[in-house]
C-alpha cells in the first residue's frame, strides 16, 4: 500500500475523502462531505495501472477533477487539500506505476493512499471486518482480510500471466476455441464461437486484425456467453468447466486454511456463484459494500488516524 502525504490533513470547515475504485473496464469516484454526508459520484473507462498506464492516468485524473467540480458548486472553498483520498486500482502493486501516477496528477491532497483494489474489495466486502473477497471482473484477484486487519493478497498478477477465473480469461478461451474449430473445421461450428466471430471474424487475416488491438476488457466482453450457452452449447459447458475450475482454485488460495466468510465480488460474481460447489456455497455471505465502498471506508479511516 502506498502513502502520499503533501499536506497535512486541516480542520477545514468541511472535510471530505475520496474513494475510487478502479479496474480493467471501468472507474467510479466518489466524493463524500464528511458534515453533510452529501457525496457526488463520477464514472469513466478503464484505469488498471497494469493493462494502459496513461489512459489510466487521464482516467482518474478526470474523475478527480469532476467530483470536486461538483463539490464546488456547493461550497465554493472545497479543494484538494482538504481531501483524504483512497484510490483501490488494479495493479497498484507496481510501485513504479504508482509513483508515476502520483507525480502525473499532481494534485495536493491532504492525504493519498494508493492500494489494490483487492484491498478496497475486501474491506467494503464486510464493512472492514473478518473476510476472505475473490473478485472476478476482467480481471482476478482474492484477499483475505483477518482478525487483525492483516491482508493477504492472492493473484493480481494481470492478464498476461494471472487472472484465472476473470471474464477476460474466460474470454479468451473462447477465443482459443474459436481458433481451434478454424484450424480444425476451417469454420466455426460451435454455438458460441458462431456468436464470437461476429466480432471477431471467420478466417485467419480478420481474426489477426482483432487480436492484433484486443485489450484484456475486450476478451471480457465474450464472458456472458459462456454462461447463456452452457446448457446449449458442448464447447460452452466445457469453457464454463474449466472457469469453475480456476475459481475454486483461487477461493482456496484465498481461504487457506481458514473458515472466514466468503464473499465473490465483481462483475462476474453472479453468473458464477450459482455454479460453485457446496462447500464454498456454505461460507459465502451476501457483500456489505463493494470496492467503492470499501475505498470511501480506508479513506475515513485514515482521515481519523490523523
Amino acid at each position: 500500500m502506498n502513502t502520499h502525504n503533501k499536506n497535512n490533513i486541516q480542520k477545514y470547515t468541511y472535510n471530505y475523502t475520496l474513494g475510487i475504485d478502479g479496474g480493467g473496464t471501468k472507474t467510479l469516484a466518489r466524493l463524500i462531505n464528511l458534515q453533510t454526508g452529501q457525496s457526488w459520484h463520477a464514472q469513466g473507462g478503464a484505469s488498471s495501472l497494469t493493462n494502459d498506464l496513461n489512459s489510466a492516468i487521464a482516467t482518474i485524473a478526470a474523475l478527480c477533477r469532476q467530483v470536486i467540480s461538483q463539490a464546488k458548486a456547493v461550497d465554493e472553498y472545497c479543494d484538494y487539500t482538504q481531501v483524504s483520498a483512497v484510490f483501490g486500482l488494479a495493479g497498484a502493486g507496481n510501485d513504479a506505476r504508482v509513483t508515476q501516477l502520483i507525480e502525473s496528477l499532481a494534485m495536493p491532497f491532504a492525504q493519498l493512499i494508493i492500494c489494490s483494489d483487492a484491498r478496497t474489495s475486501a474491506y467494503g466486502a464486510n464493512s472492514g471486518k473478518a473476510v476472505a473477497v475473490v473478485a472476478l471482473g476482467t480481471g482476478s484477484v482474492g484477499m483475505r482480510l483477518d482478525e487483525k486487519e492483516n491482508a493477504h493478497l492472492i493473484g493480481g498478477w494481470g492478464f498476461q500471466v494471472g487472472d484465472e477465473g476473470s471474464g477476460a480469461k474466460l474470454g479468451l478461451l473462447v477465443v482459443k476455441a474459436c481458433i481451434k474449430e478454424l484450424e480444425q473445421q476451417n469454420t466455426m461450428i460451435s454455438q458460441i464461437t458462431k456468436k464470437v466471430s461476429q466480432i471477431i471474424g471467420i478466417d485467419r487475416a480478420t481474426m489477426l486484425t482483432w487480436l492484433s488491438t484486443a485489450k484484456p476488457s475486450d476478451f471480457a466482453k465474450f464472458s456472458p456467453l459462456v454462461f447463456s450457452y452452457a446448457l446449449v452449447c458442448p464447447v460452452a459447458k466445457r469453457l464454463l468447466a474449466q472457469h469453475l475450475s480456476d475459481v475454486e482454485e483461487l477461493i482456496d488460495l484465498t481461504l487457506a486454511d481458514t473458515h472466514l466468510p466468503l464473499v465473490l465480488l465483481g462483475g462476474l460474481a453472479e453468473h458464477t456463484q450459482p455454479y460453485i460447489s457446496a462447500k464454498y456455497q456454505r461460507q459465502l455471505i451476501v457483500a456489505k459494500g463493494d470496492a467503492l465502498d470499501g475505498a470511501c471506508f480506508l479513506a475515513k479511516q485514515f482521515y481519523n488516524a490523523n
